[in-house]
């Protein structure tokens, strides 16, 4: 079986002898850093991931527990110039396959991959965790919010057009999940989605990764690669973080646009494209534009279609339904872990300024104190109510004050919200709990 393979390392001299050899045999992909290679393992199928474990910011072990909450399938080597038992141990007790000290043989290498190339589980094991992970993002789109209804309605009408779509919100509000539902509702389903991270991949090799290159466009391009472009080809290409894209390559990815075509670096060939573009940012575009950082011309080519993501604090009655997905994704397949009514309470006084992202890190740290009695209380919670993410819920408001505003402001929800000081979220909660109608 031929191999996909992903080398990691921050020492460029190590990293190419490794690629060289193993080029000879398998594909061979690299990334010069922990934080590139998470990007890649996100965008990519690997069969085998070779990752040093000493490296800035992001090591080994960080790349092989976040590679497994991904569910890729992939097998892990970890290899190190500063090993010690400890680490192997380890290693492999966080799932990886095999752990080598430098300096090794490549031939030491190159029978471990033999060995992975014979086996017939990879392509089973893939296929399973692919099936796991295509329905472990979307329960956290069910919704109890009226707001966010309306948003997943505008998103199924949305996914059936190929329209460019623009998706802005918070960091930590659901952006990738919508764009992947995006993709999973529309023709195009059964074809590729690409996901890139523009912040995660460093700016000098942003470029190469998005158009590709034809051999010996630059050292090191000893063989012609397919950008993220081509790979999405009859897909999905999805660009999060686009809002902080530098200007010159603002200026290409809107000739992408206009065209449809794509050019790799050192081509002279221009590639038609078939792809369904879908963005997103967390930044305000609008302050961008006014300060000349973002292109007027690629802004109205990115907004065709928008899609604003409120933030957890503005879906409270969505909290409780996320943090009970979050057990069930988080809990193993013996243990019955549920939320006592106390933290719940707590959980839907707190606003979340990481949204989902946070809730989430707070249920996955509840759930490992919660395991000896199998109820998550207050005390297990990482949340601090003096914080400023507290907010205290206009419940003291009576129904006719509700009516009242609602009428004041003709029937308009969002103007009545903002008369009386609160999120619509909140409204709604409370038009909800006195069975407001018809107003």
């Amino acid at each position: 079986m031929s191999l996909k393979i992903l080398v990691v390392d921050d020492d460029k001299n190590s990293r190419e002898i490794i690629q060289m050899f193993l080029s000879k045999y398998y594909t061979v992909d690299v990334a010069i850093n922990g934080v590139h290679a998470l990007e890649m393992i996100k965008s990519h199928d690997y069969d085998v991931i070779i990752c040093d474990f000493v490296m800035n910011d992001v090591d080994g072990m960080d790349v092989l527990r976040e590679m497994n909450k991904m569910n890729k399938g992939a097998y892990f080597v970890l290899i190190t110039a500063f090993g010690t038992g400890d680490i192997a141990v380890k290693a492999i007790q966080e799932g990886a396959y095999e752990y080598l000290s430098k300096p090794f043989k490549m031939s030491k290498l190159k029978d471990i991959l033999n060995k992975l190339a014979n086996r017939t589980d990879i392509k089973e094991q893939k296929q399973k965790n692919n099936k796991e992970r295509g329905d472990s993002g979307h329960s956290i789109l069910n919704t109890n919010s009226e707001i966010f209804l309306e948003i997943l309605k505008n998103m199924a009408r949305i996914a059936q057009t190929d329209v460019p779509v623009l998706i802005t919100g918070e960091s930590g509000t659901g952006k990738e999940v919508m764009a992947k539902s995006i993709h999973e509702y529309s023709k195009r389903k059964n074809k590729s989605f690409v996901a890139v991270n523009c912040n995660a991949i460093p700016a000098t090799l942003l470029e190469s990764e998005l158009f590709g290159y034809e051999k010996g466009a630059f050292t090191g391009a000893d063989k012609p690669k397919k950008g993220y472009f081509e790979q999405a080809q009859h897909g999905t290409l999805f660009l999060d973080e686009i809002g902080d894209l530098d200007m010159e390559l603002q200026v290409k990815l809107l000739r992408v646009l206009q065209e449809n075509q794509v050019r790799r670096i050192g081509g002279t060939k221009d590639i038609n494209l078939n792809v369904r573009f879908i963005f997103a940012t967390n930044v305000d575009l609008d302050e961008k534009l006014k300060e000349k950082k973002f292109r007027s011309d690629l802004y109205y080519r990115l907004k065709v279609t928008e899609l604003h993501l409120p933030p957890l604090r503005e879906r409270k009655e969505d909290i409780i339904p996320i943090a009970e997905f979050f057990i069930q994704k988080y809990s193993s397949t013996d243990e019955s872990i549920v939320l006592s009514d106390k933290a719940k309470k707590i959980l839907m006084k707190y606003d979340y300024p990481g949204n989902i992202r946070e809730l989430e890190n707070i249920i996955r740290s509840a759930i490992i104190l919660a395991r000896d009695t199998g109820i998550i209380m207050p005390h297990d919670l990482d949340i601090n109510l003096s914080d400023k993410g507290y907010t205290k819920f206009k419940n003291n408001l009576t129904r006719d004050e509700i009516i009242s505003a609602i009428r004041e402001c003709g029937g308009n929800k969002k103007a009545a919200a903002e008369k009386l000081n609160m999120s619509r979220a909140t409204l709604y909660r409370l038009i909800n709990k006195y069975s407001i109608k018809d107003v």
